[in-house]
């Protein structure tokens, strides 16, 4: 926030406005509420949204819960976007990995997701690396890749739910996963027009600090605050220069 021409307090209200809804919000949308310029809006959500995936990155899946009790990690494959064609195949669609943690009677806990160059071993390999802990037990579907998932000390448990319709129950396998990812498809389709690649992964961030916040609301702008103070600087330059975030 130093050496910018904002007001302190159109910071604290474009936290607010962030952070007070699911969606959040897009750069027109907080331009007319802060009364600057798309361009300035832009790059004050885009600043905002690099904090918090920064911070985001610090937290490993499959630690245990308030109570105590360990956790498992769900984890699925997600196309994300695209163009709308005839055929069902992933042609201009963004891969990523999506994992949350499950506690005991379904409770959802931490989610995370990262975009991938590809659905393979080494990617795998590579989101279990920096998104989990080493001993966790991890549940996916029959994905051939998903297999890199499992080592000498971390599970892994293959659940085939084929093409049935997910259930509804909060205890099924994957309820909670599925719900994450239904969640972020209606943020960014109510929100924006398209999001671009390079800036994907901050707007995936976003979405998961977010979430894993869900519980405390009236503590979102204390989070905000230590994300920004302890994330990195981010100046234009840098954003017209980024490049899409993949593992590979």
């Amino acid at each position: 926030m130093s050496s910018t021409k904002l007001l302190l307090t159109i910071w604290f209200r474009a936290m607010h406005i962030m952070t007070s809804t699911k969606q959040g919000a897009s750069a027109i949308e907080l331009g007319r509420r802060l009364g600057v310029s798309y361009p300035t809006a832009w790059y004050l959500a885009k600043r905002l949204r690099r904090a918090m995936t920064e911070r985001e990155t610090r937290y490993l899946l499959g630690g245990s819960g308030p109570d105590g009790a360990p956790a498992v990690v769900e984890a699925d494959d997600v196309y994300l976007g695209g163009e709308r064609n005839q055929s069902s195949g992933p042609r201009g669609k963004t891969r990523m990995i999506a994992a949350t943690e499950r506690y005991e009677e379904g409770r959802m806990g931490h989610v995370t997701m990262r975009m991938v160059a590809g659905f393979t071993s080494r990617a795998v390999r590579a989101f279990a690396d920096i998104c989990l802990t080493a001993t966790v037990r991890v549940h996916t579907d029959g994905l051939k890749a998903f297999l890199a998932f499992g080592t000498s000390v971390r599970s892994h448990v293959v659940t085939v739910s084929g093409s049935r319709r997910p259930s509804r129950q909060r205890t099924a396998p994957f309820h909670g996963l599925n719900t994450a990812i239904a969640n972020l498809s209606t943020a960014l389709k109510a929100t924006h027009k398209a999001i671009a690649p390079q800036h994907t992964s901050d707007y995936l961030g976003a979405f998961c600090w977010t979430t894993n916040r869900r519980h405390n609301m009236p503590g979102m702008i204390h989070a905000a605050c230590r994300a920004i103070a302890t994330s990195s600087i981010l100046t234009r330059h840098r954003t017209y220069d980024e490049i899409p975030v993949l593992l590979d």
